[in-house]
C-alpha cells in the first residue's frame, strides 16, 4: 500500500463561463524517502498537481488516498486537518510572514509543543541548522531571498510533516544559493516524501530519486532515477501526537493557549496598525462613555423603587394599630433588639427631594442652583476637604458634589438658610457622584433642630396679657442666637412693649405626614401592610406649648401678608421636637451595624405586634408614574441605542481597512496547517488586546473629568456597573467587527489568498 497515491485524478477550473482542464487522468503513487522532481512547461498543470496533493485545491474526478484512506468525502475542516498532519509547503514566493521574525515564523509550526521553553529551544535549533542563527531576530521583510527560503525550510522542518511539497523553491534565487537550497532539501528529505516542482531539472538531477514530466495536464513520463533510501524509524524531536482521548480532552485548552500566543504575536508584529486599532477602539469607548453620560438616564427603567431612602442597617418601625411611640418606647426597642442608634423622628431621611432647597446663600457674587439636601448626623464621611465637622447644633458640614467646589471654597463660616432654619457652614467634603443629593452633616441636637424647622407643622402666637398681637408667624432657627433666645420680627408690637410680659404659644398640629410609613402618598395608595395609613385630619391641634422665655422684639415694616417672623435658638427647637416626638409622630427608625442584623430584628419585631421593614423595601409605582417612566426612559433608550449602532458602524467601517493587511498572513498560516480554530482565536485575541488600553484608560480619564468641577457639572456620573455596561457594549462591537473580518479572511481558498496564488 502506497503512502500517498492518486487514482485517475482530474481537476477542472470554471471561470466566467469558461471551462479549463487543470490536470486529468493522473495516476501516481509515492512512498516515504523519495525525492520527486516534477517538470513541465508553464501551464502544463504541475503546480495544479501540487495544490491537489496539498489539499489547497479540490479535485473533481478520481480519488486521492493517504495511507490507503480515501479523501473524496473531505470537507474544508478535514483538509485543514490533513495539511496539519501531513503537509509542509515550500513556496517559490517564500510566503513567510514578513511582519514576524525568523524565530516567530518557525515557532508557528511548533504549536503542538505546549511548553513555551521547549518550543523556543526547538525553533532555535532548527534555525541554526539552516544557517540563520545570526538573523533569528530579523523580520521577514529584512531578509534576502535565500534567507527567506531557508526560513521556510526551517519552518517545514519544525512541523516535521511526512510530506514536503516545494513549488519552484529556487525560482527566484541565484545559482549559488539555489545549490545550497537543493542540498538542504536533499538533507531534510531522507526520511520524508519530498515532491518538488522545478523548471530546471539539472539543478536536482543528482539528488532526485524520481522524475515526473507533466504535459497538457497529464503525466507524460514517470522515470526512476535512483533507488530511494528506505526511511528509518522517526527520530524527530517534535512533540508526539497525543492519543485520541487525551487529544479531545486537551483540544480546547490547546486552542486557547495557542490562540493567545498567536494573537499576541499578530498584535505586536504590526505596531502601527495595532496602534491604529487601539486608538479606534478607544475613540469608540469614549463615544459610548459620553453618550451614556448624556443619555444614560434610560437605565432608570431598571431602577428599583424603594419606599425609603436605601440605607444599610436601617430598620423602619410602626405599630400595627398606628399608635405612636414615646422616646422611652424607642429607647427600649433599641436596647432590646441591639440597635446601635435610634432616630425617633426620621422624617428627614426619606423626603423625596431632600430636606429643602437652598433659599439663599450669603456669598458675594455667587449664585448656586437649587441643590437637594438630606441630613445625617452619625455617619463618618472621612476627613473634610475644608474646615471641620460640626460641634454644636447650629453648625453644618456640607457633603456636596465636586462641581459645586468653586462656590463652597469661598463659603466657610457663612450662614446658610435651609428650610426654616439657618446653619453656619463649618466644613465641606466633596464627592464625584453628581447623581446623589447633597448631605448636610449635623450634630444630634442639630438634627433635631433641623427636624423641627422642616418636619413639624406648627404655628406661633404672640400675646400680651391675653391679647393676640399677631395673626401668624413664620418660625426659623438662627445660629447666631443662644439656645433659648427668641427674637420676634413683627409690625404689630412697638419697641416700648415690655418683652418680659410677652407670652409665646407654639401650636403643633397633626397632619397626614405625621403617620407616615415611607412616603404617605405612596402608602395610602399602596397599602400592603394591613389597616395602617388611614386618612388623618391635617388640622387637628395636638399640642399647645407655652414658652415663657425672655423675648426680643424688633419692629419691621408691615408686609403685604401681615405675617411676622419668629427666630429661635436650637434649645427652643429641641423643646418642640421632644414634645412632638412623644405625642404625635407614629414612626421611628433603628440603626444596626449591618443589613443582616436589621433583617433579623425585623423578623422578631413583626412577630411582636409591629410592622418593621428594612430600607430595601420596594413599592409598585402607580399607572401614571409608570407611564411617565416608560415614555422618558424609552425615548432615552432609543437615542442611546441608535448612538451605539452608529459607533459600531463607524468602528467596523474603519477597522475593515485593516483586514487586507492580515489576509495573506492568515492564508500562509492555513497553508501550514495551523488549525482554523486557533487562527480564529488569535484574531479575537488581537482585537481584545487592542481594546485593553481603552479598559485601562477610560476609567482614568473619567475620574479626571469628574474630578474637575467644570466637567462634573456637565456629565452624568457613572457607577462602576455602568462602566461594565460600556465595556460590554464595546466587547459586542469588537466581536461583531472581528466576526466580519474572519468571514472576509476565510471567505476565499488558501490558494487564492496567497501571494501569487494563481500561479501555484
Amino acid at each position: 500500500m502506497a503512502f500517498l497515491s492518486l487514482a485517475n485524478i482530474g481537476k477542472i477550473y470554471v471561470s466566467e463561463g469558461n471551462v479549463a482542464v487543470g490536470i486529468r487522468g493522473v495516476n501516481l503513487s509515492f512512498e516515504l524517502g523519495e525525492f520527486v522532481a516534477i517538470t513541465g512547461a508553464s501551464g502544463s498543470g504541475k503546480s495544479t498537481l501540487l495544490n491537489v496533493l496539498s489539499g489547497m485545491d479540490t479535485y473533481e474526478e478520481g480519488e486521492l488516498f493517504i495511507e490507503g484512506q480515501p479523501t473524496s468525502h473531505y470537507l474544508q475542516p478535514d483538509w485543514e486537518e490533513y495539511r496539519a498532519k501531513y503537509i509542509s509547503f515550500i513556496f517559490q514566493d517564500y510566503n513567510i510572514i514578513d511582519s514576524f521574525t525568523v524565530l516567530q515564523n518557525v515557532e508557528l509550526a511548533l504549536m503542538t509543543i505546549s511548553d513555551p521553553i521547549e518550543r523556543r529551544r526547538r525553533a532555535i535549533e532548527l534555525i541554526e541548522r539552516v544557517g540563520l542563527k545570526s538573523h533569528m531576530k530579523h523580520k521577514g521583510s529584512q531578509l534576502s531571498g535565500g534567507q527567506k527560503q531557508r526560513t521556510v525550510i526551517a519552518r517545514a522542518l519544525a512541523k516535521d510533516s511526512p510530506i514536503i511539497l516545494a513549488d519552484e523553491p529556487t525560482g527566484n534565487l541565484d545559482s549559488e544559493t539555489s545549490k545550497e537550497i537543493v542540498e538542504l532539501l536533499r538533507e531534510v528529505s531522507k526520511d520524508k516524501l519530498l515532491i518538488m516542482v522545478t523548471h530546471n531539472f539539472d539543478q536536482v538531477e543528482h539528488v532526485a530519486t524520481r522524475h515526473i514530466r507533466v504535459f497538457d495536464g497529464a503525466v507524460e513520463s514517470d522515470q526512476t532515477m535512483i533507488a530511494p533510501a528506505v526511511p528509518a524509524e522517526s527520530t524527530s524531536d517534535a512533540a508526539e501526537v497525543p492519543e485520541t482521548g487525551k487529544k479531545d480532552e486537551n483540544a480546547r485548552v490547546s486552542t486557547l493557549s495557542n490562540g493567545f500566543l498567536l494573537g499576541r504575536s499578530i498584535f505586536l508584529s504590526k505596531p502601527k496598525l495595532s496602534l491604529f486599532l487601539c486608538l479606534l477602539l478607544f475613540l469608540g469607548s469614549m463615544a459610548i462613555f459620553l453618550v451614556t453620560a448624556f443619555f444614560g438616564d434610560f437605565q432608570m427603567l431598571f431602577k428599583k423603587n424603594y419606599m425609603f431612602r436605601k440605607e444599610k442597617g436601617r430598620l423602619v418601625i410602626i405599630h400595627q394599630d398606628g399608635s405612636g411611640f414615646t422616646n422611652a418606647d424607642v429607647e427600649a426597642l433599641r436596647e432590646k433588639y441591639g440597635a446601635e442608634k435610634a432616630v425617633r423622628v426620621d422624617y428627614l431621611f426619606d423626603i423625596k427631594d431632600g430636606i429643602q432647597r437652598f433659599a439663599s446663600v450669603d456669598l458675594s457674587e455667587v449664585t448656586l442652583d437649587p441643590v437637594s439636601l438630606s441630613f445625617d448626623y452619625d455617619v463618618d464621611y472621612g476627613k473634610p476637604d475644608l474646615g471641620r465637622y460640626p460641634q454644636s447644633a447650629n453648625e453644618v458640614l456640607l457633603y456636596v458634589p465636586k462641581y459645586t467646589k468653586p462656590t463652597w471654597d469661598r463659603g466657610l463660616d457663612t450662614p446658610l438658610k435651609l428650610a426654616k432654619g439657618e446653619f453656619r457652614i463649618v466644613g465641606v467634603k466633596y464627592y464625584l457622584d453628581n447623581t446623589r443629593g447633597a448631605v448636610g452633616v449635623l450634630t444630634e441636637d442639630g438634627f433635631k433642630a433641623a427636624t423641627t424647622c422642616q418636619a413639624i407643622p406648627f404655628s406661633v402666637d404672640l400675646s400680651l396679657d391675653g391679647a393676640d398681637l399677631s395673626d401668624s408667624f413664620y418660625g426659623f432657627m438662627n445660629p447666631d442666637l443662644k439656645e433659648n433666645e427668641i427674637v420676634v420680627y413683627t409690625s404689630r408690637v412697638g419697641s416700648d412693649i415690655p418683652t418680659d410680659k410677652l407670652k409665646l404659644h407654639v401650636t403643633v398640629k397633626k397632619t397626614r405626614d405625621d403617620e407616615r410609613f415611607g412616603d404617605s402618598f405612596r402608602w395610602n395608595r399602596h397599602n400592603s401592610y394591613g389597616g395602617y395609613g388611614r386618612e388623618v385630619n391635617p388640622e387637628v391641634t395636638v399640642l399647645d406649648i407655652l414658652i415663657d422665655n425672655p423675648i426680643t422684639v424688633q419692629t419691621v415694616a408691615e408686609n403685604t401678608s401681615g405675617d411676622g417672623e419668629i427666630v429661635f435658638g436650637s434649645g427652643i427647637a429641641k423643646q418642640i421636637y421632644d414634645a412632638y416626638a412623644d405625642g404625635v409622630y407614629a414612626q421611628t427608625s433603628l440603626r444596626f451595624s449591618s443589613e443582616g442584623a436589621a433583617k433579623k430584628a425585623a423578623e422578631e419585631l413583626n412577630k411582636n405586634g409591629y410592622i418593621a421593614v428594612t430600607t430595601d423595601t420596594e413599592y409598585k409605582p402607580d399607572f401614571f408614574e409608570t407611564l411617565e417612566l416608560l415614555l422618558t426612559g424609552g425615548f432615552l433608550a432609543v437615542v442611546w441605542g441608535l448612538a451605539i449602532l452608529f459607533i459600531a458602524f463607524f468602528v467596523r467601517l474603519c477597522s475593515n481597512r485593516t483586514v487586507l493587511a492580515f489576509k495573506e498572513d492568515m492564508a500562509i498560516m492555513r497553508s501550514m496547517g495551523i488549525p482554523v480554530r486557533v487562527i480564529r482565536c488569535g484574531i479575537y485575541v488581537r482585537m481584545l488586546l487592542a481594546l485593553l488600553p481603552s479598559i485601562i484608560l477610560l476609567p482614568i480619564i473619567a475620574f479626571c473629568l469628574f474630578n474637575s468641577p467644570r466637567y462634573d457639572g456637565i456629565l452624568r456620573y457613572l457607577q462602576p456597573w455602568q462602566y461594565v455596561f460600556i465595556f460590554g457594549a464595546m466587547l459586542w462591537i469588537t466581536w461583531r467587527v472581528t466576526r466580519k473580518q474572519i468571514r472576509v479572511l476565510f471567505g476565499e481558498s488558501v490558494k487564492k489568498s496567497l501571494r501569487g496564488g494563481d500561479a501555484v
